[in-house]
């Protein structure tokens, strides 16, 4: 049984009057904040490459290194916070972050801007760490709800990042940067003296005692159990389609606005500003209402029939609110899906790897970001503008299917 969250830290300092909201807060200012500092960089990345003569090749690497530092790192992230605690790993994590940021506000060659990128994505890989915080101290029957915390983070930093990214740098080029390292600084500062540990020191010296044991590869043992778990496996690939699906639409939508209805750089911002909104207030608000009557399973089955009409709308739409329309449902349904999926894997692996585990699913997750976009560039140029997304809506179509296989746990 999943223990009561605590007011007492396992390994870090003494903090008995941090309510569980203060550490939540905590936890969604660090997706947040990773969130708004990646939506400050993205827009600037190919202007900035562009100054040093980058071709769209090398602009393509370097959009594609942060997602692919995440694949190599999360699972490495979750599996040193089952060792040696959440709180450690988080800071650490932030403190790199901000570090990158400053890389890029100085960079001054592609090299370097790509090194930026990489060291963001191994300091943002540390989002499944907040994940497992959130298990270790959330029932499992309200699990769903809380991870809707952290969709909604992400939601309201893409959000916040373009608009802030585009405010700050017309008035310095090192400025976004730079903005963006002080936030993840800020908020290092505040969970090292706000943020308790949550995983108890005897679950982490389990784990240790373990692999002097006999576990020749630190972590290996551990990788076996959760993907030997069928449950865990079925809801990992029903996570991969999906976030494959979702992340399609990113690198085209510009270039398919601007095609189909002439909207602009700015106009652009909006839409996937309502994105946002819609995707914040259904990860953070009626998920909470809507788990404990339905259930993971059942919500992520219903929330599939939006994500895919609005797929379907968005390729066939002929006017700009038939596309907002087609917009809200996908925003809508992937914001239903998305916290559900992450709060079955947390109750799909066992209690002291939940670290290890949302790494996993923060991997695959990248995976899924880096084939995405690939196969949406590749049919914008070979079959024309709305099969990116139509092909999105079949593979949803897909997910649809495969969750017919899931079970809800008791």
């Amino acid at each position: 049984m999943r223990r009561p969250a605590q007011t007492k830290t396992n390994g870090g300092p003494e903090v008995p009057g941090a309510p569980p909201w203060v550490r939540l807060g905590i936890l969604f200012l660090t997706v947040f904040v990773d969130l708004v500092g990646f939506g400050i960089v993205l827009p600037l990345l190919p202007l900035y490459a562009d100054r040093f003569g980058a071709s769209g090749v090398q602009i393509g690497i370097l959009v594609l290194s942060y997602s692919a530092a995440q694949l190599v790192l999360a699972p490495l992230w979750g599996r040193l916070s089952d060792r040696f605690g959440r709180r450690p790993v988080l800071i650490v994590g932030l403190l790199g972050s901000a570090a990158s940021y400053v890389v890029f506000a100085f960079a001054d060659s592609i090299l370097v801007l790509l090194l930026s990128r990489v060291m963001a994505g191994a300091g943002g890989a540390n989002i499944s760490v907040a994940q497992a915080y959130i298990a270790d101290v959330t029932p499992p029957k309200e699990r769903a709800g809380t991870m809707g915390l952290i969709g909604a983070a992400f939601g309201l930093g893409f959000i916040f990042g373009p608009a802030i990214g585009g405010l700050l740098a017309p008035i310095s080029p090192e400025l976004p940067g730079l903005a963006a390292a002080g936030l993840c600084a800020s908020n290092a500062f505040l969970a090292l003296f706000l943020l308790p540990e949550s995983l108890p020191a005897s679950e982490r010296a389990l784990l240790t005692t373990r692999d002097r044991q006999g576990s020749a590869t630190p972590g290996r043992d551990e990788l076996r159990v959760v993907l030997g778990n069928p449950d865990f496996l079925r809801v990992l690939v029903l996570s991969f389609l999906f976030t494959t699906a979702f992340s399609a639409m990113h690198p085209t939508f510009p270039l398919f606005a601007a095609e189909r209805f002439s909207l602009g750089e700015r106009d652009v911002g909006w839409l996937f500003a309502f994105m946002g909104v819609v995707s914040a207030v259904m990860q953070g608000g009626l998920v909470r209402l809507l788990v404990p009557r339905f259930g993971e399973v059942l919500l992520i089955r219903i929330s599939g029939v939006p994500f895919v009409a609005g797929l379907i709308v968005i390729a066939t739409a002929g006017t700009v609110p038939v596309l907002l329309v087609g917009l809200g449902l996908l925003a809508l349904g992937f914001g239903g899906t998305l916290p559900s999926l992450v709060s079955l894997l947390s109750r799909s692996a066992p209690d002291a790897l939940q670290g290890g585990a949302m790494g996993v699913g923060q991997s695959v997750g990248a995976m899924a970001r880096i084939l995405g976009p690939l196969l949406a560039g590749v049919l914008w140029d070979l079959a024309g503008t709305s099969w990116p997304y139509l092909v999105a809506a079949l593979i949803g179509g897909v997910a649809g299917l495969w969750g017919l296989r899931l079970r809800q746990p008791d």
